[in-house]
């Protein structure tokens, strides 16, 4: 990893491995300026606040797939009689607010 490499990363084009990776190389310069009690460019912390949020971005997309896969599964797992029991609940409800 080098310098030019981090002030020129495009997150769009990273996988979440390589959003970390890249993180904690600005971090680890971020930490190098302060050991010199050199100013901070401010390159380094705008390119950490986008990595940082698009690791969150990506993290939150990652966990709403995998409870969306886990829902499905669940329901798949339901006996008819679940199935049908959950419709008419869903029905009277529908019909109390359409009533």
């Amino acid at each position: 990893m080098d310098l030019q490499t981090f002030k020129n990363y495009n997150t769009a084009r990273a996988d979440l491995d390589d959003l970390v990776a890249m993180a904690a190389f600005g971090r680890t310069l971020r930490a190098e300026y302060e050991a010199h009690q050199i100013e901070e460019p401010e390159f380094v912390g705008a390119k950490l606040k986008s990595l940082r949020a698009e690791i969150a971005d990506r993290n939150a997309d990652k966990i709403a797939a995998r409870k969306s896969e886990i829902k499905a599964r669940l329901d798949a797992l339901k006996s008819p009689k679940e199935k049908a029991a959950e419709l008419r609940k869903e029905l009277e409800a529908l019909t109390a607010v359409g009533a």
